[in-house]
């Protein structure tokens, strides 16, 4: 199996889950949390590789292998509700893609790939869990975002819209004991609530891209702030 990157957007959102699922960075098995280092070194390659594969479903043996081998790790995580968001997600996924829903598959692919901060932090004895959730429905929305964004993509802004607001709901019923983080809210609520037009030219979509991921890297720094404060307040 050759590995040569190809998206790089991949391994940016998995290095930022794994920095999520270590939030507040205190009280987490650290021996774990350094483990996990190479076990996500691996895994991110893998996921990679399969992406394409699962997109069309033609998936051999050898990818099978490669599968069992990137979630060996997990099955020393504690039975936990949250691991639901994750297998749901993939199985979502999945069923996007049989049908033949590109779209949608990318969006419900991505956001499993950071719904992957859940097991981690389980994985890491942290049990500190709403930055995570913070996080996986932030990307959901973003990923709409850009699908929307796309010249050629059929999303109404309106499911962007609709994504967020349910996000808010969600989010500000679980932020009562730890309101701060709220305040990270604030910059996606203004690009999300008003999407603006749909970009004029495919060649657009990288400057997207890369606005987004600096926005992303001030996303995950506010969520380690907040929840710093947080704690230390509560």
């Amino acid at each position: 199996m050759k590995m040569r990157v190809r998206n790089h957007a991949l391994y940016f959102i998995g290095i930022l889950s794994y920095i999520v699922s270590l939030i507040p960075f205190f009280g987490i098995n650290v021996i774990r949390a350094l483990l996990l280092i190479p076990v996500i070194a691996y895994t991110l390659p893998i996921l990679e590789y399969l992406q394409p594969k699962i997109m069309i479903l033609k998936i051999n043996y050898k990818d099978i292998l490669l599968i069992l081998l990137a979630t060996m790790p997990y099955i020393f995580i504690k039975i936990n509700i949250y691991i639901i968001i994750p297998m749901a997600l993939l199985t979502v996924t999945f069923m996007f893609y049989f049908n033949k829903n590109t779209m949608w598959g990318n969006v419900l692919g991505t956001t499993f790939i950071v719904s992957l901060s859940l097991v981690w932090a389980l994985f890491e004895s942290n049990y500190f869990l709403i930055p995570d959730i913070y996080w996986i429905l932030y990307i959901f929305t973003g990923a709409l975002y850009v699908e929307y964004k796309i010249p050629y993509r059929r999303l109404n802004k309106s499911i962007v819209q609709a994504s967020w607001v349910l996000s808010l709901i969600i989010l500000t019923l679980i932020s009562l004991n730890t309101p701060l983080l709220l305040v990270s809210l604030i910059e996606p609520s203004t690009r999300f609530l008003r999407p603006g037009e749909k970009l004029k030219s495919s060649k657009e979509i990288a400057l997207l891209g890369r606005k987004g991921s600096r926005r992303d890297i001030i996303f995950v720094t506010l969520l380690i702030l907040l929840s710093l404060l947080s704690l230390l307040h509560y």
